[in-house]
């Protein structure tokens, strides 16, 4: 007979179990035999289940007879993947509380992390302006180095200012929409194993192999809430997925806040209406943070975005770094913004591109540098 452990590793490996999850989180805290329901049909058509949930579990044991357990933990082993299961002792208390727990979390990295007391979630947009990007950085960074956790989801733009604000301290947890042997983006392969050799956590819900479907990213986001004991959102629009882990967070009953911005920013829009809404508190500086994670002491933090040396530019290129500083813009924008001829604009774009002032990005956008 398959022991707890081994059959929750085979449940995670069931593509469509997504379903099943809130069925065998019940099962398991109610019946002494429930092992034995999915390994013996007898005990199984003698439980006083409800014919729906017999049938649900006769799905579930005909998707796991797919799979051949020693070839499943050989696949972790060749990826130095760990894990823990849901009936594990070390299981995350904070995952247990969710209608719908993982099954199993995989994990590289320091799983100490996960038992810090406190923790915090910072999330935005990946397509973040300078300033969300500044600020995310500093609240993450200066969070870290009050020993607190910073979480989020390893995704381009706030995501990744969070992770780097806070790696260095190794105080930060990834949670990530795609199996530990892939990295999603590719572009942060670098930070995903920067931050495994400075002794942070990477962690996900889905088996090696597991793509970055669409669909991955809105389910891993109830994980970064929960692990969390606040939740802030610094920038996004409104169809960002950080107003999912926003939600998440009001449905889990976590404190949440979000970051102001200029209301002519698309990226402020989703922080500006969950303020405006009352969602979300006002975030107006780590004081709120602490205080909303019952922290007595005093803090303050500069949220001035450090300056930069442009004194080698030219004027031109110094008024195209100027409107740069506050987002992202194509050249388009740049051309309307500055009044620059055409030739003059291609030619200083290049040039500060050259000198390491500015950026293309994949988007086709130019960007500032951060230092």
């Amino acid at each position: 007979m398959e022991t707890s452990d081994n059959l929750f590793l085979l449940f995670s490996f069931i593509t469509d179990g997504y379903a099943s999850k809130p069925l065998i989180k019940k099962l398991y805290g109610s019946l002494s035999n429930f092992n034995e329901l999915f390994t013996d049909d007898t005990v199984l058509m003698k439980s006083k289940l409800k014919y729906e949930e017999i049938e649900n579990i006769k799905s579930i044991k005909n998707a796991i007879q797919k799979f051949n357990l020693n070839d499943m933990k050989k696949i972790l082993e060749k990826h130095e993947i760990k894990y823990v299961a849901f009936c594990d002792k070390d299981y995350p208390q904070k995952l247990k509380e969710l209608s719908d727990p993982p099954f199993v979390l995989f994990y590289k990295g320091n799983i100490d992390l996960i038992k810090v007391s406190k923790s915090v979630a910072i999330v935005g947009t990946r397509t973040a302006t300078n300033y969300g990007k500044n600020i995310s950085k500093k609240i993450a960074s200066f969070i870290a180095e009050q020993s607190i956790v910073v979480i989020s989801g390893l995704a381009s733009g706030i995501d990744t200012s969070a992770h780097l604000g806070a790696k260095d301290l190794a105080r930060t947890i990834a949670v990530v929409g795609t199996g530990l042997d892939i990295v999603f983006p590719s572009s942060n392969k670098d930070l995903f194993n920067e931050m495994l050799d400075k002794g942070n956590l990477i962690v996900s819900e889905y088996p090696p192999g597991t793509e970055g479907a669409p669909w991955n990213f809105p389910q891993r986001n109830r994980i970064i809430s929960a692990l969390s004991d606040a939740v802030i959102v610094t920038e996004g629009d409104l169809q960002s997925g950080a107003l999912i882990t926003a939600r998440f967070a009001i449905k889990q009953g976590k404190p949440l806040f979000a970051l102001p911005g200029p209301i002519d920013s698309p990226m402020s829009n989703g922080p500006n209406i969950l303020i405006k809404s009352k969602s979300a508190e006002l975030l107006t500086s780590v004081q709120d943070i602490f205080e909303a994670l019952g922290e007595t002491k005093q803090v303050k933090i500069n949220f001035k975005e450090d300056d930069v040396d442009i004194s080698e530019l030219n004027e031109k290129q110094k008024t195209i770094y100027k409107i740069l500083s506050s987002e992202p813009k194509n050249f388009d924008s740049i051309l309307s913004e500055t009044g620059l001829e055409v030739q003059d604009i291609t030619m200083n774009l290049s040039v500060m591109e050259l000198k390491g002032f500015i950026e293309k990005s994949s988007r086709g956008d130019y960007e500032v540098i951060e230092n």
